[in-house]
């Protein structure tokens, strides 16, 4: 199954996201938390682009094709927060509070 999910193809875009990911955070501007988590959604964002539309004959495609998805995924995200800031604080909001209960933080609840 593992083999199925993290192919050679998809790991080489994996890496082009992390790379273009990296090339475009700005650690000052967004703290290192928040570059980490753009970081993973730019990794993400590129294996997903590169799987549907590239074939996975050639997979060092993937790794060049991914550092450009990892370079946009900052910029889409900054956009949606710019058009909707309303949508894109609720929607934060929501996975934080998902995230706290997952991990079982309950140390602001308690001050």
């Amino acid at each position: 199954m593992m083999n199925e999910a993290f192919t050679l193809a998809t790991c080489f875009a994996l890496a082009g996201g992390f790379l273009g990911s990296l090339v475009v955070s700005d650690y000052r501007r967004y703290g290192v938390m928040l570059t980490v988590t753009f970081i993973i959604i730019g990794m993400v964002f590129s294996a997903a682009v590169t799987e549907y539309f590239f074939t996975q004959n050639h997979p060092w495609l993937f790794a060049g094709a991914g550092v450009f998805a990892g370079m946009a995924s900052k910029s889409l995200l900054d956009a949606f927060k710019a058009t909707a800031p309303k949508l894109a604080k609720k929607l934060i909001n929501a996975v934080c509070n998902r995230a706290e209960k997952i991990i079982g933080d309950t140390d602001d609840k308690q001050k």
